[in-house]
């Protein structure tokens, strides 16, 4: 009978095998690389063209036979730059675990799921701490909710007219109409029975309101609708859970393809591993008879679709839409 031993001989592999079963892990309930797109760079750190509007300026586009033609300068290089911080986590899987398992593969396959399920929810976490901060939007793009103007007052609120009206200002700053609307769970849920929402589809066959009806309704390409949980406290102790993406709804201009050149409300700068955003190493330990699981990721997060002072234009965020 085959033994299985595992890979290395006291250095550090990468894993094939587990670095895809890291890349296939399912990011469900999350906005990850939905709203920040993944952008490779080859550099761990450098400058990036940030939206510029120097296209919108009309030009003198005369030229008079045998003369050259009016040369004009390129789109202006951005001050800000990114650095692509490695985020990393381990974990031992021991002897006694693996001889413990019926399939060998099992705690491999586990402690590979469960870095890369802490890897990402960091990413999920920075994402949403950036993203939810109003003072990085523009003036005018955001706008804090409360008593009657929140979506839960089914007797006041208009949550169509409010994403129109916000559609608007983003469409006004990049003559675009944003096309991606974050819409946590916790909002989306309550959404589902808003009497002006219901009014809109009285006389279709659907009797429950979906993200894609919805998308409809607000005139919104796609919404994506996190659910995440996320959980505070010390190990061992009591844990307080809730919604990770809490009671804020963000729109914004996503673009279908991810470039340094191409406007965005947001990109996540990657510098990979040889290709891959992510990967999976291995090494062996015998003194502590274990084999150790890392995955590793390393990239910036940065909102890329600013104005001249560096906020937000590409975007729009609704705070505490909800009660």
């Amino acid at each position: 009978m085959a033994v299985w031993s595992p890979t290395g001989t006291g250095g550090v592999h990468v894993d094939e095998v587990l670095t895809n079963i890291s890349l296939g892990w399912p990011q469900l309930g999350l906005v990850g690389e939905v709203l920040f797109p993944a952008v490779p760079v080859a550099k761990q750190s450098n400058k990036y063209n940030v939206f510029g509007r120097e296209g919108w300026l009309p030009e003198q586009d005369y030229r008079a036979p045998g003369t050259v033609a009016n040369e004009i300068p390129g789109l202006k290089l951005s001050k800000d730059t990114y650095y692509a911080q490695e985020h990393s986590l381990q974990i031992p899987v021991t002897d006694e675990e693996r001889e413990n398992v019926d399939s060998p593969l099992a705690p491999d396959r586990d402690g590979t799921e469960l870095v890369t399920a802490k890897i990402i929810m960091g990413r999920e976490k920075a994402m949403y701490n950036f993203v939810s901060t109003a003072a990085n939007y523009a003036s005018g793009h955001s706008l804090t909710l409360s008593g009657t103007s929140q979506w839960s007052d089914f007797t006041n609120s208009d949550p169509i007219a409010a994403v129109r009206g916000a559609i608007r200002t983003v469409h006004s700053k990049i003559f675009m109409e944003p096309n991606l609307m974050v819409l946590p769970y916790s909002v989306y849920s309550i959404l589902q029975d808003h009497p002006k929402l219901l009014a809109r589809i009285q006389y279709a066959q659907k009797a429950l309101i979906t993200s894609d009806l919805m998308s409809e309704l607000f005139g919104i390409e796609r919404i994506i609708v996190p659910g995440v949980g996320i959980g505070s406290g010390n190990p061992g102790q009591t844990m307080t859970v809730s919604y990770l993406w809490g009671k804020d709804v963000i729109i914004a201009w996503v673009p279908p393809r991810a470039g340094q050149k191409i406007p965005a409300f947001g990109y996540e700068f990657v510098w990979g591993y040889g290709g891959r955003n992510q990967v999976v190493d291995r090494w062996r330990e015998d003194p502590r008879k274990s084999d150790l699981i890392r995955c590793s990721r390393r990239y910036d997060l940065k909102m890329v679709g600013v104005d001249n002072t560096g906020l937000a234009v590409a975007g729009y965020i609704f705070k505490a839409a909800v009660a």
